[in-house]
């Protein structure tokens, strides 16, 4: 479900454009009495005093709707001003910086009016609290050094840059609350034709950023930043109450970027055709085999990559330091290169989501090279440096109310040897068949992931839509409930062949990146269960709708004393079992093995002798569709439904060949 912050929602008024943050002389002069007062004043007797000081001001301006099956349902805007003091003490070569990233939320909300004491008040509240900070923290991290001595990968805790200045504003953008909301129907429209959806939630939203880089060693930067985001996500109940979900969304940093009301109605009514598939589809085993990512799928493996790249992780002593020690070593097949470059505003005519001209730490952005024909060439660099990069490569960002970081922009993945979709597929069944695997994998229209944390390389969950390629015949059969997971790097490193199909992915994990990459043959990749628990289907049926759309209703709620379950096994390997809702029929499900299709469905009825009925109606409804080849095996004899629930409440039993 898209959340709707507490926050937004506490702060909801009439719906109006989302207002422009106002010139403010007042805080400029706030920030300079303050900042100022800190560098030459701020001191404790018998602590160090500051070396350097950057103050970053957000002004921000957002505005929100979320609608349910096409109908707004809450509606806010809210305007805020976050203030946050970099404070360092000691020198460059060793200052109260972290060794390890700080990801925690540190802005601190000040006043939006034009009132010159009011901010110098909440500036000399901040600055105070983040020299007392900085202070304990250098304090303990000298002795920290003492006891432990200086790691190999130790340098210097802050670059030496150029100070900037750049305090021109950009015209501003003509963006209309009145088309987003129009953008939100027209989203809405194939939803509410299709009632038999579980869930149906979309999202609009802007946002209109104005950020203040001020420092002591005389940086003053004012960046000015917009993006619209438009989201949806619709969930159905499988027929064995399991949540199947998909979802979509857009980016645009300029009005021009959206798009239209017809692309948005035909993308929805795609996305309730893609569910209506997938709630039918088949389910297997986990299994390893190789696998076919499309780039929606492959931007993940390479954002990943590219976290994995950024310079405060090759000195973080509690992450993966994945890349430590490796430069100039082969990390990826020698025909892939990557690079990030955050100056290139457009790919193929579309805008690129990841482009800025400064960074948080007012560092003019650079292409970085980060993989060159497979060979470990650079870091994503703040100013907080890398042994042999002693300067930062303007990639220092961070999300609203957070320290920078080294982090990726617009990724650039490519290919010197790059092979059509068609050939891709070829080889995908060729290398099947070289390790004796059955099946791969093609995962495609991303969704979603996830990826662990901790003092490893972190593994990655893609959530997407999964078909298995049979090696034999190249048929494609879709699966769900099922996810791809495995290292980034692992992943990467067992790349085969790249596509010719490159396309930008627009990511938002804190500060806004595009991944340029195309689809990537991969030798191996580990197919998981998705982590859902079944859930019993609605008791009643949806309301009526006056025109819907042809779809499959959830499944039928029946009132049952006494269940069984029944397993049928199927030579076959596609069975149009969307067909299959015979009175009596509880729930069922297709499961893919070796040998065939299994079907399972669990029967219900009032009594013994009207289960016997639903069962033969069953049996003959599956006969109807399969003329030959079924065997019927059981898999729960006949027995109180309390029972059943009590021991597998609304799952299966988990017998045979899964």
């Amino acid at each position: 479900m898209i959340p709707v912050s507490l926050l937004l929602l506490a702060l909801a008024a009439p719906a109006r454009p989302a207002p422009e943050a106002a010139e403010a002389p007042a805080l400029e002069r706030a920030i300079q009495a303050e900042l100022g007062r800190a560098k030459s004043e701020l001191k404790e007797d018998g602590y160090p005093p500051i070396y350097f000081a950057q103050l970053t001001v957000w002004d921000l301006a957002d505005w929100d709707e979320w609608s349910v099956l096409g109908a707004p349902r809450a509606e806010a805007t809210m305007r805020q001003r976050i203030a946050l003091a970099d404070v360092r003490v000691g020198s460059p070569a060793l200052d109260n910086h972290p060794v390890s990233p700080r990801g925690d939320y540190l802005g601190t909300p000040i006043a939006m009016a034009d009132d010159e004491f009011a901010l110098r008040h909440a500036l000399w509240r901040i600055f105070d609290d983040a020299y007392k900070n900085a202070s304990a923290d250098f304090l303990r991290k000298q002795a920290q050094l003492v006891s432990r001595g200086r790691a190999d990968y130790d340098t210097d805790d802050l670059s030496a840059e150029p100070p900037t200045v750049s305090t021109s504003d950009a015209a501003p953008r003509a963006w209309s609350v009145e088309r987003l909301r129009r953008l939100d129907a027209a989203l809405g429209d194939p939803l509410r034709a299709a009632p038999w959806l579980l869930e149906a939630e979309s999202h609009v939203g802007l946002r209109r950023l104005r950020t203040r880089l001020r420092g002591t060693d005389g940086l003053s930067v004012d960046k000015t930043d917009d993006w619209a985001k438009i989201e949806v996500e619709a969930v159905a109940l499988s027929p064995d109450g399991l949540r199947e979900t998909v979802s979509r969304d857009w980016h645009a940093r300029e009005p021009e970027g959206l798009p239209s009301e017809g692309e948005l109605r035909r993308a929805g009514r795609e996305l309730v055709s893609n569910l209506a598939e997938l709630r039918v589809a088949a389910t297997t085993s986990p299994f390893s085999a190789p696998a076919l990512l499309d780039p929606s799928a492959a931007a993940a493996i390479v954002y990943a990559l590219g976290q994995s790249l950024s310079g405060e992780e090759q000195r973080n002593p509690n992450g993966a330091q994945t890349f430590r020690g490796r430069l100039g070593d082969r990390v990826l097949p020698e025909t892939l290169t990557l690079v990030d470059d955050p100056t290139v505003d457009y790919f193929r005519g579309r805008p690129l989501f990841g482009a800025y001209e400064r960074d948080d730490q007012g560092v003019a952005a650079r292409r970085a090279p980060l993989i060159e024909r497979g060979v470990l060439r650079g870091f994503l660099l703040s100013r907080y440096p890398v042994k042999g990069f002693p300067r930062s490569n303007g990639h220092g960002r961070a999300p609203l109310g957070q320290m920078p970081t080294g982090v990726p922009g617009n990724l650039f993945l490519t290919t010197s040897a790059p092979r059509p979709l068609a050939a891709l597929l070829s080889a995908l069944r060729d290398e099947c068949r070289r390790q004796g695997k059955p099946y791969g994998l093609w995962v495609k229209n991303l969704r979603g992931w996830s990826q662990s944390t901790g003092g490893d390389q972190g593994s990655i969950r893609l959530l997407g839509d999964v078909y298995l390629i049979e090696a034999a015949t190249g048929r494609a059969l879709r699966v769900r409930d099922l996810d791809v997971v495995g290292t980034p790097l692992v992943m990467a490193e067992s790349a085969l062949a790249a596509g010719d199909d490159s396309q930008a992915s627009d990511l938002d994990a804190g500060a806004p990146a595009s991944v340029v990459t195309p689809s990537l043959l991969l030798s191996e990749a580990e197919l998981q269960r998705s982590e859902t628990k079944p859930e019993r289907a609605p008791i009643l049926p949806p309301p009526p709708w006056p025109t819907p759309t042809p779809g499959p209703a959830p499944s039928r709620r029946v009132d049952a004393a006494v269940v069984e379950v029944d397993r049928y096994s199927l030579s076959h390997r596609e069975v149009p079992l969307e067909s299959l809702d015979v009175e009596g029929m509880v729930a069922w499900r297709q499961t893919v093995t070796p040998e065939g299709l299994v079907v399972d469905v669990k029967v219900g009825a009032a009594g013994r002798e009207s289960l016997r009925a639903a069962e033969r109606r069953v049996a003959a409804a599956i006969a109807a569709l399969v003329p030959g080849g079924v065997r019927k095996t059981v898999l729960f004899a006949p027995a109180a439904a309390a029972a059943y629930r009590a021991r597998y409440d609304d799952g299966w039993p988990d017998v045979g060949p899964r």
